[in-house]
């Protein structure tokens, strides 16, 4: 993707390259908000053109990423000591 393409925002054609998956993906991701974009077509009415901002293309993937999670601490065994032997 050129600069000039960035500047102006990923198209779902772009997306679906740099993701690697269909536009339907895509479009389910703006159906559901979890991917903000803002259509630029001429007429509301019709088929919308969507772009996506790099910034929230990077919140999106940072949001989707995986990360390990966290392992829990160890939990220590209490020992207790018996004195058999008392004075």
């Amino acid at each position: 993707m050129s600069a000039d393409a960035t500047a102006h925002g990923y198209t779902v054609a772009d997306l679906c390259r740099r993701w690697r998956c269909g536009a339907e993906k895509v479009y389910g991701f703006l159906r559901r908000a979890e991917l903000v974009a803002v259509t630029i077509a001429t007429n509301l009415c019709g088929r919308p053109q969507w772009r996506v901002t790099a910034a929230e293309v990077e919140k999106f993937e940072r949001r989707r990423s995986s990360t390990p999670t966290p392992k829990p601490p160890r939990r220590r065994k209490k020992t207790v000591e018996i004195d058999f032997y008392p004075d």
